[in-house]
């Protein structure tokens, strides 16, 4: 009897700023989309809560992605904290490349509060990213 490997199980942490990220989030559960059950969301006052000892920590923990969601540009409800969060993730992206491994594991969107779509598609743009990195066997090694 032959038995057929089970997919590969992922975990994927989102921090998703109180404001526009859990409101598109919100938004798509009324409208009851769906979306990966890999993912596991973790809420935050701003996306500029998200530092990058956050991430790194969460990717050290066990997860194999790390999205974050903040709001629009200029709509940012403590001014600015989803710009330093891009700012982040775009220095992390750019060390990950230096050390030798995919930068698609750590991933920064923006969302509208109405719009759940956005949010469930960020969702998707996060798994697809994470396959790409595993085909490419460019992901970080689980013992670091």
């Amino acid at each position: 009897m032959s038995e057929k490997a089970e997919p590969k199980k992922r975990n994927v942490v989102v921090f998703a700023c109180n404001e526009c990220g859990q409101g598109a989030m919100n938004t798509a559960g009324v409208a009851r989309m769906g979306y990966d059950a890999a993912i596991k969301i973790v809420p935050l006052q701003c996306s500029g809560q998200a530092s990058p000892l956050m991430i790194m920590d969460a990717l050290k923990n066990g997860a194999d992605a790390v999205g974050v969601i903040g709001c629009c540009i200029g709509a940012c409800h403590f001014v600015n904290g989803n710009m330093l969060s891009m700012h982040r993730i775009k220095l992390l992206k750019k060390l990950f490349k230096e050390m030798g491994y995919s930068d698609q594991q750590i991933n920064h969107y923006t969302a509208r509060a109405a719009e759940g779509e956005t949010a469930v598609g960020d969702f998707e743009d996060i798994i697809a990213r994470l396959k790409q990195a595993e085909n490419k066997a460019g992901t970080l090694p689980k013992e670091w």
